[in-house]
C-alpha cells in the first residue's frame, strides 16, 4: 500500500471519529434552549445527554466483535448510517421523549463507528513507528473533538435553533460515507470466527446497567432504580467474566488482563478520560454561571486545553521513540496532575489567563499519555482481533469519563451544599424567613440558584450571587483535588509497570 493512501485512509477515519467525538459534548450547550422549547424536566435533560453514553458504552464490545467477524469497513458504514438517521430524527424531534430515543440510536451508531476507525487504522499501519504516529493522530482527534464540541455547539446556537446541533450531522455523514466507500479497504478476521452471542448480550446489558447506575446515582441517590441498576450490572458483568473464561471463542479473552502492559494501559486510558470529562463538566459551568460568559465564549475558552492535547498527541510518538514510552507517560500523567491542581485553586474572580494556562497544561498531559496508552492496549491484542481491542479501549474511555462526571460531580455537589448550608446558618434570622422551596432550589445546583437569584431585588442579588459562586468554586476545588490525587496515583502505576518501549504488536 502506498504511503499516501495510508494517510488518506487515516484522514477519512479521523473525519468519522470527529463526528462522534464532537457529539459527546456538543449537545451540552443546547440544554437551556431544549428545556425552554420542549418543556423538559431536569431528569429528562440529563437523559438527553446520558442516553447517548449508555447505549454507546453498552454496544462497543458487540460492535468490535461484529467488525472482526463481518468486516470492519462494513460495520463502520452501518454505524455511519445509524448515526446519521439518529441525528436526523433528533433534529426533527418535537418532544423530549423522541429526542431521548433518537440520542440512544445515535449512541449505537457511535459505538459501531469508534472501534471500527481504530481497528482499521491498526490493519492499515503495520509498521510500529507508523502505527504509533497514526494512533497519535487518532487520539488527538478523539480528545480535541470532545473539547471543541461546546465551541461548535455555541457557534451554531448563536445563529440557529437547538435543532442545528443535530441536523449538522447528516450532510457530514454522507460525505464520510462516500469517502469510506471510495478509499477505505475492507478487513476482517480471516478465520471468520463464530460470534460469541452470549458474551455480547451479557456485556451489552451489563455495561448499559453499569453506566445507568453511574449517571443516575449522583442526582437520584439510593433508590429503586439505582439499586436495581447496580445489582443487575454486578450480576451480568460477573456472569460475563465467568462465561468468557469458558467460551470457545470469547468476545473478550480474560487472559488479556493477566498481561501487565494491557491491564496498566487500560487503567491509564480510563484515568485520562476520568480527568478530561470531569474537567469539561465543571469548567463550562464555572465560566458561564460564575464568570458570566456566553456559551460560545466559554466554548472558545476551552481552546487551550484542546490545543495542548492536539500538539502533545502529535509529538508524543516521537518523544516516546527518543525518550521511552514510560518516561513520556509518567511525565504526561504528572502534567495532568499539575493542571488539575492549578485549577483547584481557581476563585470566582480569577482572571482567565490563569484558567487558560491550567487548561493548556492539562491538555498537554493528556496528549502525551493517550497515544502511548492506546498503543499499549492494541500492542497486546493480535491484529486479527483489533476490533475487539479497539472496543475495549473505547469502552474504558467511556466508562472513565462517566465515572469522572459522576464521582467528581458528586464531590462538587457535596461541598457546594455544605457551603450553602454554612451560609444559611450564618445568615441567622434572614434565612429562617425564606421558604423551604427557595432554600432547596439554591442547594440543588448552581444553575438553579442563579435563575432564582436573577429574580431578586438588585440589592440582594449581588451578595447572594457571590455566596453561591464561592460555594460552587469551593466544591469544584475539592473535586479537582480528588482528580489530581487519582491521576498522581496513575503516575506511580505507570512508573512501576508501564513498559519502557512499545516495539511491536504481539501476534
Amino acid at each position: 500500500m502506498r504511503v499516501a493512501s495510508k494517510w488518506s485512509i487515516l484522514a477519512i477515519l479521523s473525519f468519522a471519529l470527529a463526528l462522534i467525538s464532537l457529539d459527546n459534548t456538543i449537545v451540552n450547550v443546547a440544554l437551556p434552549s431544549l428545556q425552554e422549547d420542549l418543556k423538559a424536566s431536569s431528569t429528562q435533560l440529563q437523559w438527553v445527554v446520558d442516553a447517548y453514553s449508555v447505549l454507546f458504552a453498552g454496544t462497543l464490545l458487540l460492535a468490535g466483535g461484529l467488525g472482526d467477524r463481518f468486516g470492519r469497513r462494513r460495520i463502520l458504514l452501518i454505524g455511519l448510517i445509524i448515526f446519521g438517521l439518529g441525528s436526523l430524527a433528533a433534529g426533527a424531534s418535537s418532544s423530549v421523549d423522541l429526542l431521548i430515543a433518537s440520542r440512544a440510536v445515535m449512541g449505537i451508531g457511535g459505538a459501531f463507528i469508534m472501534p471500527s476507525t481504530l481497528s482499521i487504522l491498526v490493519q492499515t499501519f503495520t509498521a510500529p513507528a507508523e502505527r504509533a504516529q497514526a494512533i497519535g493522530v487518532w487520539a488527538a482527534v478523539a480528545g480535541v473533538g470532545v473539547a471543541i464540541g461546546p465551541i461548535v455547539g455555541g457557534a451554531l446556537l448563536e445563529h440557529f435553533s437547538w435543532h442545528s446541533v443535530f441536523l449538522v450531522n447528516p450532510p457530514l455523514v454522507l460525505v464520510v460515507l462516500g469517502l469510506t466507500l471510495a478509499v477505505v479497504p475492507e478487513s476482517r478476521d480471516a478465520s471468520k470466527p463464530k460470534l460469541d452471542l452470549a458474551g455480547a448480550g451479557l456485556s451489552s446489558l451489563g455495561l448499559i446497567a453499569l453506566v445507568t447506575f453511574i449517571v443516575e446515582l449522583p442526582d437520584s441517590g439510593i433508590n429503586a432504580v439505582t439499586v436495581a441498576a447496580g445489582f443487575i450490572a454486578v450480576a451480568l458483568l460477573t456472569l460475563f467474566v465467568w462465561w468468557e473464561k469458558r467460551a470457545p471463542r470469547p468476545l473478550l479473552p480474560m487472559e488479556l488482563f493477566a498481561k501487565r502492559v494491557f491491564a496498566v494501559a487500560v487503567v491509564l486510558v480510563g484515568l485520562v478520560y476520568f480527568a478530561l470529562m470531569g474537567a469539561l463538566f465543571f469548567l463550562p459551568q464555572f465560566l458561564q454561571l460564575v464568570q458570566g460568559m456566553t456559551p460560545l465564549q466559554s466554548g472558545v475558552s476551552m481552546l487551550p486545553g484542546a490545543g495542548g492535547l492536539l500538539v502533545a498527541s502529535l509529538v508524543s510518538p516521537r518523544l516516546a521513540e527518543r525518550r521511552g514510552a514510560r518516561n513520556v507517560v509518567v511525565v504526561g500523567v504528572l502534567t495532568v496532575t499539575a493542571g488539575l491542581s492549578a485549577m483547584a485553586f481557581v476563585q470566582p474572580m480569577t482572571t482567565y489567563p490563569y484558567v487558560g494556562l491550567a487548561l493548556g497544561v492539562t491538555g498537554v498531559g493528556m496528549g502525551l499519555v493517550l497515544p502511548q496508552a492506546t498503543n499499549a492496549v492494541l500492542s497486546q491484542v493480535p491484529r486479527e482481533r483489533s476490533g475487539m481491542g479497539s472496543a475495549v479501549n473505547d469502552a474504558v474511555s467511556e466508562l472513565g469519563g462517566s465515572f469522572g462526571v459522576a464521582i467528581l460531580g458528586g464531590i462538587l455537589a457535596f461541598f457546594y451544599r455544605a457551603r450553602i448550608d454554612e451560609a444559611v446558618s450564618s445568615a441567622g434570622q434572614i434565612a429562617t424567613e425564606l421558604p423551604d422551596s427557595v432554600l432547596e432550589t439554591v442547594r440543588e445546583s448552581l444553575a438553579s440558584a442563579m435563575v432564582l437569584i436573577g429574580q431578586l431585588p438588585e440589592g440582594l442579588g449581588d451578595p447572594a450571587r457571590l455566596v453561591v459562586s464561592q460555594a460552587f468554586v469551593s466544591g469544584m476545588g475539592w473535586a479537582l483535588t480528588a482528580g489530581a490525587v487519582v491521576t498522581f496515583l496513575g503516575a506511580l502505576l505507570a512508573w512501576r509497570y508501564f513498559p519502557r518501549r512499545m516495539e511491536k504488536v504481539e501476534e
